[in-house]
């Protein structure tokens, strides 16, 4: 009778995971992949890329710090799209690793940061993520209550509310929205921060917009920023850097 069951689960589990590649695989066919400008693809020429993520490392003679960043991109965003605040925040001492996913859907690699903790040298981590890279990240987070993990980033973007974390009273969390972001749902983004902890920072790029927290062109349903991308790419990293320096 357990087998049964266990098989049941399982049986399940592959359905959800078929269901999630076929609409992965139907949305690129319709809409294909928010591809990295040619901008963010020189910044990431900075990097070191392997099979699961670029590593954005200090150059030599910086101090390196303790703590570096593990980053889910967003739905079908290409990761060296991050590659330029990723360029920055790591040149302030910061590792970042931005993960690369299978049909770059975060959602189906969602313990993927395990890769770039076990090969990174820092001791402590901030996992991040973008829109639904974010979700993702607060999923990992919230289900990897671990000494080493210190902080959580959001960009343009919250935690369900089963990955509820509003008692993690050891844990930093910085939320970044941009003002022209049209494609956040507002109102779920407002109630979820029930379920992060009360000293979150919230903080508003004033003229941003959604696919601004990379780079890599008009995202469909996006307000019209009224800043440059690299303005809001300088932005994000300064805003990240304080935040870890704090």
């Amino acid at each position: 009778m357990k087998s049964t069951k266990i098989t049941k689960r399982l049986l399940m589990l592959l359905g959800v995971v078929l269901i999630l590649l076929a609409g992965s695989v139907a949305y690129m066919q319709v809409f294909g992949l928010y591809r990295a400008t040619p901008t963010a693809q020189r910044a990431a020429h900075s990097a070191t890329e392997t099979a699961d993520y670029w590593a954005f490392k200090p150059k030599a003679g910086t101090e390196q710090k303790d703590t570096a960043i593990i980053f889910y991109p967003g739905a079908f965003v290409q990761s060296d799209a991050y590659a330029i605040w990723a360029k920055d925040v790591a040149q302030a001492g910061y590792p970042v690793y931005v993960l690369k996913t299978p049909l770059s859907f975060s959602l189906i690699a969602q313990n993927k940061a395990d890769i770039a903790i076990k090969n990174s040298h820092a001791h402590h981590f901030v996992i991040g993520g973008h829109s639904l890279g974010g979700v993702v990240a607060s999923g990992y987070v919230a289900k990897h209550p671990k000494a080493h993990i210190t902080g959580l980033l959001l960009l343009a973007s919250y935690p369900q509310e089963k990955n509820h974390l509003a008692n993690r009273t050891n844990l930093a969390v910085l939320s970044l929205t941009a003002s022209q972001d049209q494609v956040l749902k507002q109102a779920n983004y407002r109630a979820a921060k029930a379920w992060l902890p009360k000293d979150t920072r919230y903080q508003t790029i004033r003229g941003g917009n959604h696919g601004g927290f990379g780079s890599y062109g008009p995202q469909k349903h996006d307000g019209q920023a009224t800043i440059s991308n690299a303005q809001q790419q300088t932005a994000i990293a300064d805003r990240v850097v304080a935040w870890l320096s704090r």
